[in-house]
């Protein structure tokens, strides 16, 4: 019996030190139940983690400069140059943009220096980031109307005549080409559609329908966030970028590397100008 009462004693003792430990070094046990918000905060700590936050390690750096992928990057002055350009540095971050280097077309429509220019025009960007020409291209296959001729007729005709809701309609109806979605919507919608209705489309129409991946590109969900930038009119405006589109391997292959993306994400923009530096001296 005594032994049993020593042991009860012994081990309240043992947890009277632990607490005490506890006390002194101001570790807060969490009350019961917490577990779950805990485990979201560290979430939520997680998710906060910014882009500066991305690290590589060093021998991930130095195998990406002196692999095949970076030779072929860094022997194109056309992709040196432009990696030199701190519009190009701010650009190349968004994921808008490397999305569209994955659309073939898309990138070489930015080729033609004259759509280029259209693109980051002052009355392109206020009708492309619109409300009613977002909703319109959202809802409608707008890529396929900015290539049918009878659309741009249609427009033409509503921004010379500025016609009302009913006379919009009938001639809508009496348009040829139109998608039956369009025509729907544009009769529900007609407000919308008129908004939508700017100069800037008209300004467009031989680009639109002869280059291929313009239509897309100016209809495409990115467009308005990448034309509200002004590093992307830096960008798309330079001749070294221009020739970048033409042959739009190199911007693949670099934004197809995860390493590099990494890189770029993490604005570590002086390793790859070291690897440049050390080809150079190759």
């Amino acid at each position: 019996m005594t032994r049993k009462r020593n042991l009860i004693i012994t081990s309240i003792l043992g947890i009277a030190v632990i607490l005490g430990f506890v006390a002194l070094r101001g570790i807060k046990v969490p009350p019961e139940g917490t577990e779950g918000t805990i485990g979201a905060a560290n979430r939520y700590q997680t998710e906060q983690i910014s882009a500066k936050d991305v690290k590589l390690e060093d021998a991930e750096i130095q195998a990406f400069l002196q692999s095949d992928t970076f030779h072929k990057l860094a022997t194109s002055p056309e992709f040196r140059n432009v990696v030199k350009e701190q519009s190009f540095r701010e650009v190349a971050g968004m994921p808008a943009y490397r999305t569209l280097m994955e659309n073939k077309d898309q990138v070489q429509s930015l080729a033609s220096k004259e759509f280029a220019q259209y693109l980051v025009q002052p009355s392109t960007v206020a009708m492309v980031t619109s409300e009613a020409f977002v909703k319109v291209a959202s809802e409608c296959n707008l890529s396929e109307l900015l290539r049918t001729p009878g659309f741009f007729e249609l427009v033409a005709s509503t921004l010379a005549n500025k016609p009302t809701a009913a006379e919009f309609r009938e001639t809508l109806l009496q348009s040829k080409g139109l998608s039956q979605t369009f025509v729907e919507f544009a009769s529900k919608n007609t407000d919308v559609v008129l908004a939508a209705f700017k100069p800037a489309l008209l300004d467009a129409k031989d680009m639109l329908v002869s280059l291929n991946g313009a239509s897309e590109l100016l209809a495409s969900p990115q467009i308005g966030s990448l034309l509200e930038s002004k590093a992307f009119a830096g960008v798309v405006t330079l001749d070294a970028h221009e020739q970048l589109m033409k042959a739009p391997e190199i911007m693949s292959l670099a934004f197809n590397s995860e390493v590099f993306s990494r890189l770029v994400e993490a604005g570590q923009w002086s390793a790859i100008e070291q690897g440049f530096t050390a080809l150079e001296q190759q």
